[in-house]
């Protein structure tokens, strides 16, 4: 059944089908070079062993024609030297040598080393006998040896001369084998031609053999490729909802293979059957969940509504706790009225918070404290308003000045006003704090920590007045703990900085770090000598360059002033 243009299935750019050949001719090649290779490798050895046995039989002849060579030459010089005609043994020595070029040159030498005559070096007279030569005398025997000299290599044949019983000397032969190599050589060419005619014959057999092959798998894989695109335009037509389409007319019964192919397509042929009846009934499962949806989202709607509502019921509560919570803290913009030079920062980290300053007035001086409640938002706002009730008592009802006993004072009251001073307490809350009182008429600072410290500079010399490890309030705190006074003199130009622990556990950095102790000190003395509105920029660029896109750890509060 010829396909419309709109019906033609997304062209796929490495079918089924070509990926089989591909995989065959793959698998053809590697097969073909394989066997060419090993047919030729075992042809190549064949050849490469019978040249070495035609080498062996060449050299053998040439040994076997040297040694008679040189027997007969040795005894027909052994007649001569033994009637003292030695001249003639030296022409026959040079002549026979002379005629044969397979013969390098000729030694006729003495027991006593004197040569009579040297083919190649007629100049030299004696010469030692060497340790071949020398077993040839001894033995009375012909010796053989291979090596090689500057021009190729030679065999050296040695034959003993005696005169009666007596050895007398040796007559060396020094056959080349440049003839025997030549020959050799020629033997090599003739086996690489016939090696180059096998590769050729081989290669053109193998290539006749693939486009065979090329063609035949061709064909099967078109054969068993043609059900899987009619399947392939079944699945098309079926993924975009088309269940008009039937696949008998692609795929009669009668033309259908009794393997996994045919199996697959009456598979299809059911699950399109089983597809359809699933769609109608989603369709009309999907006109009642439309309903439900709209239902569902008119619902959801309601209930989001409400959820904002109460949202922002509850925040505009806790906003309205924050102006409650700030009408009955102590207002620091208190502090600028007796040191106008001084600057506060007060960071909660929710709307409301439980960090607070606290300053009041005596007929001696003045108080400044920051207390540090604990956690953050509406369970630290509540501790806040506990500690400022406390300190109000402690200063103006019972006229503590003193920053150990305030301390002190302030414990027992948060101790007992959240009864955590009983065993059916449900809480364990508390604070850290800090308290200067300055004497301005005696020119002194008094300061108490429970857990805060104050940071003294003065010519760039920097003092820092320790806390004690001790917090105010909790379970565990000791209402009879005395806490320690730190009194200074206080100089012309002295600037203190009091802050809660907050600056300095801000996480940030990579890797995420704590700011550090260390690091606000640095602060402190790089900056101290600017005036404090610039100062104050500095601290807040600098807390906040730390912070970069990290959650605030806790609320920040820091004071700073110079007397």
């Amino acid at each position: 059944m010829p396909h419309s243009s709109e019906d033609k299935i997304t062209a796929v750019r490495w079918g089924i089908k070509w990926k089989l050949i591909a995989l065959m001719s793959i698998f053809m090649i590697i097969l073909l070079v394989l066997l060419t290779y090993i047919q030729i490798s075992s042809q190549k050895k064949l050849l490469e062993k019978e040249l070495d046995k035609r080498i062996t039989i060449m050299k053998e002849n040439l040994i076997r024609q040297g040694e008679s060579f040189i027997a007969n030459l040795a005894s027909q010089a052994e007649e001569d030297i033994a009637g003292f005609n030695f001249t003639a043994a030296m022409e026959v020595v040079k002549a026979r040598t002379g005629n044969n070029r397979e013969i390098k040159y000729a030694v006729l030498k003495s027991v006593s080393g004197s040569i009579l005559i040297h083919t190649m070096q007629p100049e030299l007279s004696t010469e030692k006998l060497s340790r071949t030569e020398k077993e040839a005398l001894v033995y009375n025997k012909l010796t053989k040896a291979e090596y090689r000299e500057s021009d190729g290599t030679v065999i050296e044949i040695i034959n003993p001369i005696q005169i009666s019983t007596e050895p007398w000397g040796i007559l060396r032969l020094v056959f080349t084998l440049r003839h025997l190599d030549r020959e050799i050589e020629i033997s090599g060419n003739q086996i690489i031609k016939e090696i180059n005619l096998m590769i050729f014959k081989s290669v053109s057999t193998a290539l006749i053999f693939m486009v065979i092959c090329f063609v035949i798998v061709f064909f099967i894989s078109a054969k068993f490729t043609k059900p899987l695109i009619h399947l392939a335009y079944f699945a098309k037509k079926l993924s975009k909802g088309d269940f008009s389409v039937s696949l008998y007319p692609l795929m009669p019964e009668q033309k259908r293979s009794a393997d996994e192919v045919g199996i697959l397509a009456e598979t299809f042929a059911e699950m399109s059957r089983a597809l359809e009846e699933s769609y109608k009934k989603l369709e009309e499962y999907n006109k009642t969940l439309e309903q439900k949806v709209i239902e569902r989202t008119e619902a959801l709607n309601m209930s989001l509504e409400e959820v904002e509502s109460a949202n922002k019921k509850i925040t505009d509560s806790i906003r309205y706790a924050k102006m409650i919570q700030k009408s009955m803290l102590p207002d620091p913009e208190n502090i600028r009225n007796f040191i106008p030079e001084s600057f506060f920062i007060w960071m909660p980290r929710d709307i409301v918070g439980g960090d607070f300053i606290f300053t009041d007035t005596f007929d001696e001086g003045f108080a400044i404290a920051v207390i540090d409640c604990t956690g953050h938002g509406v369970p630290g706002a509540f501790i806040t308003l506990i500690a400022s009730f406390g300190l109000k008592k402690i200063t103006r009802d019972e006229g503590i000045s003193d920053p150990a006993l305030i301390l002190k004072r302030l414990s027992f009251i948060v101790k007992t006003t959240l009864r955590q001073d009983t065993d059916s307490a449900f809480s364990d809350d508390g604070l850290d704090a800090g308290i200067c009182f300055i004497r301005p008429g005696a020119g002194t600072l008094t300061f108490a920590g429970a857990k805060l410290s104050l940071f003294c500079i003065y010519e760039n010399e920097m003092t820092v007045l320790k806390g004690d490890r001790k917090s105010l309030g909790y379970k565990k705190s000791d209402l009879g703990y005395d806490f320690s006074d730190h009194t200074i003199s206080v100089k012309k130009g002295m600037s203190f900085y009091l802050a809660t622990d907050g600056f300095a556990d801000q996480l940030g950095g990579s890797p995420r770090r704590r700011f550090g102790i260390r690091r606000f000190q640095e602060l402190i003395d790089k900056h101290s000598y600017l005036p404090f509105e610039k100062q104050r920029e500095i601290f807040l660029e600098a807390f906040y360059k730390h912070k970069g896109e990290n959650d605030r750890q806790d609320d920040v509060t820091l004071i700073a002033f110079r007397l």
